[in-house]
């Protein structure tokens, strides 16, 4: 397929890439996802890259260019003019990180920051997530599975299996929702039924986990050269300080965590925290960047889940910790966009 955007070789670096951001979206992560395409677009170096910045709204509808709010088929044609070089993905959640917008933008041709359809659908899904990185040799911690017929047709006994096999306190997610959206933390049986109806108004599955007592951490991973390696950023520990767990206002209300980078763990643990990083980034299939959330618990760092598309905002982890790794905000994006269109452009020439 004909990529728009980018001629290739001496053409790429001629002129200013005209990159799209693209926000909102009709997830929960809707507010979330704003704020990070707003610090993108104001942050992008403008002597570098033309900018068109791009809100989905909650009901699904597309703003671009200062016009009302349209349906997408009516907006994918006038994306499709501007002659975009990459669209930088700002999109939280569902129908943003899971594959199905990536899936969109390779039909078109159009490159796109971050990992890819299939690496994107893999890592939002907890429970599958979790079984491929495992198989990579990566700890996870104890789970269960719930559906909604199973807790229907016998919930006495799907809390006698959980009471056995995790155990209470534990943690209940929704396994497609993002920051901490749709989960729970019920300290005895008494409370879980309550908890896990909560969560099951986010779908028909839920995944039950072990509560792990330890340091939270979270490593981003940088992979935008096509055929070199990725490599690890420091390590960020994570302590919330008005919620017991790093929740949605913890990640997100400026104050409301402290957020150490490089971690204060032994450096062992450090290198081990790393390595498991960058073993979930390759296990899923990522390319361009991935951030993987991990506790350091009595048996070591123990795997929760990887992001796709961490967040960009004034409060958020991966740039906090890519600048201490010695990369701006503004060199970060580009790094980020370039590395798609080099993608794109290798994948092009490959097929």
């Amino acid at each position: 397929m004909q990529r728009r955007g980018f001629a290739g070789g001496v053409a790429l670096h001629m002129r200013k890439h005209h990159v799209a951001v693209l926000m909102g979206g009709i997830s929960s992560e809707h507010d979330v996802s704003v704020k990070t395409g707003a610090m993108v677009v104001g942050s992008i170096d403008r002597d570098k890259f033309n900018v068109t910045p791009i809100t989905i709204t909650r009901n699904g509808k597309w703003k671009l260019l200062g016009t009302p709010a349209i349906d997408v088929h009516e907006a994918l044609p006038q994306l499709m003019a501007l002659r975009i070089d990459c669209v930088f993905l700002a999109l939280h959640g569902p129908f943003g990180e899971d594959g199905r917008i990536q899936g969109m933008f390779d039909m078109l041709g159009i490159p796109y920051t971050g990992p890819g359809c299939a690496a994107s659908a893999l890592a939002m899904d907890k429970i599958r997530s979790k079984a491929v990185v495992s198989q990579a040799g990566v700890p996870v911690a104890r789970h269960e599975i719930i559906t909604r017929r199973e807790w229907d047709s016998v919930p006495h006994e799907t809390i006698a299996r959980i009471t056995t096999q995790i155990g209470f306190p534990c943690v209940i997610k929704s396994p497609c929702q993002g920051s901490s959206i749709g989960m729970a933390i019920p300290d005895t049986a008494e409370h879980f039924e309550s908890a896990l109806l909560d969560v099951l108004s986010y779908g028909d599955t839920v995944l039950v986990e072990e509560f792990l007592e330890g340091v939270e951490l979270t490593c981003g991973v940088m992979d935008v050269a096509p055929g070199g390696r990725p490599w690890a950023l420091p390590v960020t520990e994570i302590r919330p300080l008005t919620s017991k767990f790093f929740d949605y206002a913890a990640k997100y209300d400026p104050g409301a965590s402290e957020e150490i980078t490089p971690a204060r763990i032994p450096e062992d643990m450090t290198g081990l925290v790393q390595e498991y990083a960058v073993k979930a980034h390759d296990a899923l299939g990522c390319r361009g960047l991935s951030r993987s959330d991990m506790i350091l618990s009595d048996r070591g760092p123990v795997w929760f889940e990887l992001n796709t598309i961490p967040g960009m905002t004034e409060t958020s982890l991966f740039p906090q910790a890519a600048a201490v790794a010695g990369i701006s905000f503004p060199v970060l994006i580009e790094r980020l966009v370039l590395g798609a269109i080099a993608f794109a452009e290798n994948a092009q020439n490959n097929s």
